[in-house]
């Protein structure tokens, strides 16, 4: 049993530090929603009722009002952390003082201690190769523990959020904004088909592949089969559907905001670099209308969630 973890990790951080890499080679281009400042804009106003810039940026201002003069938390610990950009950033915008950060691909890491260098906070943040559930035993060990992307990745969520609320202090808190969509993005009929006719409706243009602009990408959207899905990374959204009420579970009074992305996550993924922020405002805002009203019927592909531990 352990062994096959093992095979599954070394698996999950070969994929993680090959995407790190070809994220590197491809950074000009706007693929993904988080590369979209008007995005970002309109998640944060979900979250904060303000339409304000910077990723995450609406659940970090709704944490600290939660806590009011109550932090900065002085120890935090992060599962998946990446290169640590995010937490790094809690540091730098005084919601936490130190970050202990755990990551399976070394490529990642050596990624963040440059950035942590960069920043100046290399001695504030503490970047572990390896997985936290497996490491930290001890009870009530740290007052912050932040999943951000992170969670969707786990293969039992629930033990995950189990560990958070063991390992976290009394007055502590849980911070979560993450993928909370179908299992391996398998989406459901009614995502499909509302991410399909947004993709109809739009001009050619705004569908070329932003990689080979003459070729166009298809406005009919399909699955990904689950065996493509494992082999591409065995840890994707491989249990994702239970985080929402495994955090009700052990976190009854988590305050949880579901922040939709049937259309700009689905929908808009590969074309978002075709798109004008500036001058095809009035679209972006139409299309995040539509994604609205997905969210408001219960089609959701993201979430954010907050409590604090009595």
């Amino acid at each position: 049993m352990q062994n096959h973890k093992n095979k599954q990790q070394k698996k999950v951080a070969s994929h993680w530090s090959g995407v790190t890499k070809k994220s590197q080679q491809s950074q000009n281009l706007k693929l993904r929603w988080w590369q979209s400042p008007h995005i970002i804009k309109h998640i944060n106003k979900k979250v904060i009722g303000s339409p304000i810039d910077g990723f995450s940026q609406g659940i970090i201002q709704k944490a600290k009002e939660m806590v009011g003069d109550r932090y900065p938390f002085s120890h935090g610990i992060s599962v998946g952390c990446g290169n640590g950009q995010k937490e790094i950033n809690l540091v730098c915008q005084g919601l936490v003082s130190s970050f202990q950060l755990y990551e399976v691909s070394k490529v990642r890491i050596d990624q963040g201690r440059r950035l942590a260098t960069r920043f100046g906070v290399e001695n504030k943040v503490n970047f572990i190769q390896g997985d936290a559930l497996d490491i930290i035993r001890e009870k009530e060990c740290f007052d912050f523990v932040h999943w951000n992307n992170s969670l969707h990745h786990m293969l039992d969520v629930e033990a995950a959020i189990k560990w958070s609320y063991e390992v976290l202090q009394k007055g502590g808190m849980f911070y979560m904004d993450d993928y909370v969509g179908p299992n391996r993005m398998q989406w459901s009929d009614k995502m499909l088909e509302v991410a399909s006719q947004v993709r109809s409706i739009l001009p050619e243009k705004y569908l070329a592949n932003p990689k080979n602009p003459s070729q166009l990408l298809p406005k009919t959207l399909t699955r990904n089969s689950i065996e493509r899905m494992i082999q591409i990374d065995p840890s994707e959204a491989a249990d994702s559907e239970r985080i929402i009420d495994s955090i009700k579970k052990y976190f009854p009074p988590a305050e949880i905001t579901f922040t939709g992305g049937v259309v700009y996550h689905l929908a808009l993924s590969d074309i978002l670099h075709n798109f004008d922020e500036l001058k095809d405002k009035h679209l972006l805002d139409f299309l995040m209308l539509i994604d609205d009203f997905c969210s408001e019927l219960g089609e959701n592909h993201y979430a954010t969630a907050l409590a604090i531990k009595s």
